[in-house]
């Protein structure tokens, strides 16, 4: 008994683990891609089982009959179809669920109970094209596989920011599905589209299965772009007949770049076939490539999800235009064919391209020579293809017949004129007067009974004259001169210089910077003095009250000598004194002293002022003016002192002292 309840529960226990080992896939969603009669069924899962080896059995229930409509065993991993002719009328319910077998053992997923007929999913959509103006945004959308109208929903924010949503129709008749979706002006948004079947069928109206398309892919909403890209171009160096063009611009920005930014490039740079143009797409914002001599036209257009921007135009002109024939380029070809293209047209001022340009590639220079208008300065370009790439084998400036210049140089001067040269200057002749090929000048100089001639390269535009003489009168005349001969002359006088005028150049320059110098030695005083960059000159502070001599200084002691004086009354100034000892007036003379008394008009008494105590020194009492203005009456000095230039007046107390100063010193009267 113990062995046989073991064996059973043996058993039991290992059917539980392989039924434990069959996990069922979930619902089937079966639908068709379009509202079309005719249209197969798909059913999709999910296979939730890691075993190998399983089988899937989709099964289609009828409900109304209690019966099986069909079993369809599935090919394909997660999917089965369903082919209208088998299943028969798709609008009766039904059940649908799939059986998944692990072995031995089987399992079903849960019933989904529908009507076939209203199961309609259609693919996500596609977004052809998106125009945004002003904060409006257009839609472009495809049309679903049954051509007809449908119900959308769509969804967009700005960037990490949440979403908004809402649904719109569109109609049957249309080729296309539009929308028009209002925007705030320069956001950047990312936008979404799914779309729903409009079911016809009466009983799809009231159907809760009606499934919604895929999601389509999220897209970056960025504003137009306003401006045209602005292109900058390098050239390189020419080399075998072409030149290597580096062209390059900017991005626009960022509100215009979101979502990527395409260029589209269009070259004309094959004269021979006008409308024939290179087109070039890049996502970078340069691009390369190989052009030949002549001009070349660029257009470029930059385009983001949303359109275009303006079309930008530029012109290569073409390399400089050539005097004569470039030696450098040899030309090899003898017959047209459809890799040449000569390229020509007339050049009034030598240098302009005119608007109209004239080619073919059928002829060559030999067959226009005779077609275009003589004495009329040309130019032609041959170009080839070689390699894929359009080079020019040779450019050169022609003429169909050639004559002598219609017109003399102008503006003929005469400069820098000394006592043995001169220099000759002039303007070119014009393109259009030389009627042919300049070869040189022609320069004639008469004078003193002689005549010489030089002959100028044509390209030069001044000649020194030498060897003149001083003094002399001289006659210049030019003329320009072609294959066919010389033109008309222009003609200047002028006279040379005299030896002993004027300075030489040497002279010259020293004088001009000996009166560079003292300008500028002016110029730096005045500025100095206006400026104040200079120190002033202190100005000494004389004290009006009393002089005294520095006791600083190192003097000698020196002895008072005491001599006697008299005192004239000014009533006896006039009158000689006669009790004045020789030696007492030379005594007053060489001390330079000369004393006056002033009458007193109260007691009619003259006094006598004791000047024991005053000392003298070697500067003058300030205030002396001041006093002798003060005076009573005029007076008259004597002799001694009118004959004395070297003597300082004092007026004290109604006595005036006349000083004669020798040197520093203390004395006492």
């Amino acid at each position: 008994m113990r062995m046989r309840a073991a064996v059973l529960v043996l058993v039991v226990f290992v059917s539980l683990t392989e039924a434990a080992r069959c996990v069922p896939t979930s619902s089937p969603h079966c639908y068709k891609s379009s509202t079309k009669p005719s249209e197969d069924f798909i059913c999709e899962w999910d296979e939730r089982n890691p075993e190998k080896g399983q089988k899937h059995t989709l099964h289609i229930w009828d409900p109304e009959k209690n019966s099986f409509r069909m079993h369809v065993e599935c090919t394909k991993p997660a999917q089965a179809d369903i082919f209208l002719e088998d299943l028969g009328t798709p609008l009766r319910k039904t059940d649908i669920w799939v059986q998944t077998q692990v072995g031995n053992l089987t399992c079903n997923s849960t019933k989904t109970s529908v009507i076939l007929e209203c199961m309609v999913k259609y693919s996500k959509p596609c977004i052809i094209s998106m125009k945004r103006s002003a904060g409006i945004l257009n839609l472009t959308l495809d049309k679903p596989k049954d051509n007809r109208g449908a119900i959308y929903e769509i969804r967009w924010r700005e960037r990490d920011s949440e979403w908004q949503n809402k649904t719109f129709e569109t109609k049957d008749s249309t080729t296309e599905d539009f929308h028009m979706l209002h925007l705030q002006d320069r956001t950047v948004y990312q936008i979404q589209l799914r779309r729903q079947a409009k079911l016809h069928a009466h009983q799809c109206k009231d159907s809760l299965h009606a499934l919604w398309s895929d999601w389509s892919q999220t897209l970056d909403v960025p504003s137009e772009i306003r401006h045209a890209p602005v292109i900058r171009r390098k050239e390189k160096d020419l080399k075998n007949g072409s030149r290597e063009i580096n062209l390059f611009w900017d991005a626009p920005p960022h509100e215009e770049s979101a979502g990527g930014v395409k260029y589209i490039l269009k070259f004309w740079d094959w004269p021979c076939e006008k409308n024939k143009r290179k087109k070039r797409k890049t996502k970078d914002q340069s691009y390369n490539t190989t052009i030949a001599y002549s001009e070349v036209k660029i257009s470029i257009v930059a385009f983001n999800n949303v359109g275009h921007s303006p079309r930008q135009h530029i012109v290569i002109p073409a390399v400089k235009h050539l005097n004569y024939c470039n030696s450098d380029m040899h030309l090899n070809i003898t017959k047209a064919d459809n890799k040449t293209c000569l390229e020509w047209y007339k050049l009034e001022d030598g240098e302009t391209r005119p608007e109209t340009v004239q080619s073919s590639g059928k002829k060559l220079i030999k067959d226009i020579k005779n077609e275009v208008e003589n004495y009329v300065r040309h130019y032609y370009f041959l170009h080839t293809i070689r390699n894929k790439q359009y080079q020019t084998a040779i450019m050169c400036p022609f003429y169909s017949k050639e004559r002598a210049p219609n017109h003399g140089p102008a503006n003929v001067n005469i400069s820098d004129i000394t006592h043995e040269s001169a220099v000759l200057s002039w303007l070119s002749i014009p393109v259009a007067a030389q009627q042919g090929f300049l070869q040189h000048y022609w320069i004639w100089i008469s004078g003193q009974g002689n005549t010489k001639f030089h002959q100028v390269p044509a390209n030069q535009s001044s000649f020194l004259i030498k060897e003149l003489h001083p003094g002399a009168s001289y006659t210049v005349s030019i003329s320009g001169r072609t294959k066919a001969g010389n033109g008309p002359n222009s003609t200047v006088n002028f006279e040379t210089h005299s030896k002993e005028m004027g300075l030489s150049w040497q002279d010259q320059t020293i004088l001009i910077v000996c009166v560079v110098a003292l300008l500028c030695t002016v110029i730096c005083s005045v500025a100095a003095r206006r400026l104040k960059l200079l120190p002033e000159v202190p100005i000494p502070v004389i004290d009006a009250a009393e002089f005294r001599c520095p006791e600083e200084q190192d003097q000698r002691p020196k002895l008072e000598e005491v001599h006697e004086f008299i005192l004239l009354l000014r009533q006896d100034l006039s009158k000689r004194r006669e009790n004045v000892t020789p030696e007492q007036s030379t005594l007053l003379q060489d001390f330079g002293l000369v004393v006056f008394e002033e009458e007193d008009e109260e007691d009619g008494e003259g006094g006598v002022t004791d000047f024991s105590s005053m000392k003298s020194c070697c500067y003058p009492n300030p205030s002396y003016r001041g006093q002798m203005l003060q005076l009573p009456e005029p007076f008259h000095m004597t002799d001694s002192t009118s004959r004395d230039s070297e003597t300082e007046p004092t007026y004290r107390d109604g006595l005036f002292f006349e000083t004669r100063v020798l040197e520093c010193d203390i004395t006492s009267l």
